[in-house]
Parts: structure tokens; sequence; C-alpha cells
């Protein structure tokens, strides 16, 4: 049997031989979708229904509807079945000793089997190669040097876009060299309303298409479960199902064990982990937290990101005492952006200086205190301008924190 002779069929049974048998576990990736199938085998996307329906009739492949890396939407994933997976193995055992034309670096073109070619092609596949040779005639080396570019999964796009942001230049430059500097923790703390999950959402946005982003905003019904859920969930699209498998073994969380796939799954992933709000989570919950803090040394080329009101809720965790250089104090906003903001907010520059001494630049604050709700709740009748300012800078405060 040669490569040239492969079927449509043959070449999809091929093709999937690189993905999860058992996607619904593991995930699945973007290859094994119908767009990714055709792209792969040589086919237009509207004939591969055809040759998957007829594999699926004979039992070499099965599908399943699911969450694909990169794509918002469900999609169907294909995958061998145990028939399939010998079938496939079987073509490529027959395909072994072929020598297909290879083309190096220097434009020498020689004949090499599939095997000698993988030796200096580290981040190939044996049906990648095959499959390449089918449809170019030629497996050039120059092709097999770089990586595959891949979609990213961002999580940013479920919170609602800040309103009158401004821009933090110092704190999210702050931020930027601490991801790109492969720093493994980030805390980034400051009081109720301060602006810190707008600071950290605006600077992740510049990542999106380099880096696979989790969001997690918690509740103080969370359980350590619930969290392991919303992590099992992220990495399934990834193709990753480690935490789901563990999830699964038992209703009783081990945390070691929890915290042992998780890091399993985000192992070359490329991935900012965020947990925003962290202060409201029970303790069961924090100590899950604390030993992935614990743990960070192991994320490899990702990081984690906590976000929380209260810098000394951390405090008890070893990694954490003695961290300054990675942790982010959010304060009130500087004078000229604080005055900018308020001067967008239609307020004078004589009642902006009253405001900011008040609220020492409190970005929330300062936009509750221009709403017509804290008017509604003041009566101004016998009190001064200054003093109307003081008590709409105190209604404001008050509804922050209540």
């Amino acid at each position: 049997m040669r490569v040239e002779e492969l079927s449509v069929n043959e070449r999809i049974l091929i093709h999937l031989k690189d993905f999860s048998m058992d996607p619904e576990t593991e995930g699945a990736s973007l290859g094994q979708t119908q767009e990714g199938i055709g792209e792969a085998v040589g086919i237009r996307i509207n004939h591969v229904p055809r040759a998957t329906s007829s594999l699926m009739d004979d039992g070499y492949i099965g599908e399943i509807l699911m969450h694909i890396g990169g794509l918002k939407r469900k999609r169907k994933a294909f995958y061998l079945t145990k028939k399939g997976f010998e079938t496939s193995n079987n073509l490529i055992s027959k395909l072994e000793t072929q020598k297909v034309i290879f083309r190096d670096s220097n434009g020498d073109e020689k004949k090499l089997t599939i095997p000698e070619i993988l030796f200096t092609a580290r981040n190939s596949t044996f049906s990648g190669l095959l499959l390449t040779f089918f449809r170019d005639g030629i497996i050039l080396q120059s092709s097999l040097s770089g990586d595959k570019s891949r979609m990213h999964i961002s999580l940013l796009d479920n919170l609602p876009e800040p309103d009158n942001y401004v821009n933090r230049v110092q704190e999210m430059s702050f931020i930027r060299d601490m991801v790109k500097s492969g720093e493994k923790l980030i805390i980034v703390s400051g009081i109720k309303g301060i602006g810190k999950t707008s600071l950290v959402w605006k600077t992740l946005k510049e990542f999106e298409s380099s880096k696979n982003i989790f969001w997690y905003t918690a509740h103080e019904w969370d359980t350590t479960r619930s969290i392991l859920e919303q992590f099992s969930e992220f990495y399934i699209r990834l193709a990753r199902g480690e935490v789901k498998k563990a999830l699964r073994l038992s209703r009783d969380i081990d945390i070691g064990q929890s915290i042992s796939a998780l890091l399993k799954d985000v192992r070359d992933s490329d991935s900012i982990l965020v947990i925003d709000n962290i202060f409201d989570l029970k303790k069961e919950v924090m100590q899950l937290l604390c030993m992935l803090c614990e743990q960070s040394r192991n994320l490899d080329n990702s990081c984690l990101i906590l976000i929380t009101r209260d810098r000394e809720s951390l405090g008890m965790t070893p990694s954490l005492q003695h961290m300054g250089r990675n942790d982010l104090v959010v304060k009130g906003l500087e004078r000229v952006s604080a005055m900018g903001l308020m001067e967008s907010m239609g307020m004078e520059p004589e009642d902006g200086d009253r405001v900011y001494a008040m609220t020492q630049g409190h970005p929330l604050a300062i936009k509750l205190v221009n709403s017509e709700e804290i008017m509604k709740v003041i009566d101004t009748k016998g009190l001064t301008k200054e003093e109307v300012w003081v008590v709409r800078c105190l209604k404001a405060f008050d509804a922050i924190f209540e």
C-alpha cells in the first residue's frame, strides 16, 4: 500500500489517530471538527459529513456535541472507536516503510521514510506527515520548524466591559511586566470599588491572542467542587481532562490530588488563571487556593492572579508571607486622572477639588457621587453647597460598603 492510494475515509482515520478517543473526559480539539478534518485530509468541508457518516455507520468513529477550544458554541467532535483505532494503526504500519520526498533547509531533496523524517521534526506526528505528503507530494523541512498557530480561549468576554475606565498606566505596566517575565503568582488587592477587576481585565485583554485566559468571580456560596468544576470546564475546551477525571473518581474532594490534576491540565497550556473576589470564599475553598499558591512554582509557562479586598486573608500561606515584588496594592486614582474622570462627568473644577479631597480618588465613589440615585436620598434643605458635597460623598461610601 502507498500513501498516494489512501481513500478519503482512510485519511480521516489516520488523522483522528492524533486525538483523544474519549473527548467527553479528556476534551476535544479543533482538528476533530468538520473544518479541522477537511483541512487535514484535503477535502472541502461540505464533503466531510458524507465521509464521517459512512465511518460512523461502519463503527469506525463516533461523534459528540461539545465545547471546542477557541469556539464559543458547541460543535460536533469526531473520535476513533476501538475498531477505528485498530484500523488506523494497521494503515500506518503498512506505510511505515514507504519512502517519500523530503526537501531540507538547503533545498536538497532525498527520499526518506516517515520515521526518519520524524527524527528531525519532533513537533510533528506520523499521521500529520503522512497527510502532508498526500496533500503536497513533498515534505518541506521549513514547514516543520515552527509551531502551528492556534486559537486561544478567553473568558474575559463573560465580564461586562468597564465603564468610565481611567487608564492606570503604572499599574497596568506592573501586571503586564509580571506576566511577560514569567512570574507564577500575582496578588492584586485593594478596598472595595477601587477598580481592581477593571484594572486586571483591561490589562489581560492585551494577552488574548497569546494566552488562554481563565477568569472566575468567586462567591460566598462556592465550594471546593464548584471551583474545580469551573477549572474542569475550561481545560476540557483545551482538550485536557485531568481535573474532570479527578472529580469523577470520588464525591469527596482530596485537595492534594485535585491540585495535582489541575497542574497536569495547566502544563504547557500558556494559561493565565484569574480568581476574583476571593475575600468572600469559605475556609475550605481558601485551603484549595492556598495549596495552589504553594504549588504555583510548578505552573510552568502559566501564572495565577488572585484579586482580593483583604491581602491579609492570604497571609497564612507560606509562599505569600514574604511576597512584595509580585504584590500590587491598588489605590485611588492620582489627582490628574481623577479630575479628568470628574470633568468627563460634567463636574466643575471647583467641585472636583472638593470631591477629590473627600474620596481620595476612589473611582466608584466618584461615579456614585454624581449619580441621580444619591441625590434622591439627600435632603439638601438648609445645607450649604460644600455640605451637600460632603453628604453626597458620605452616601456614596455608604452605598459601596453596605
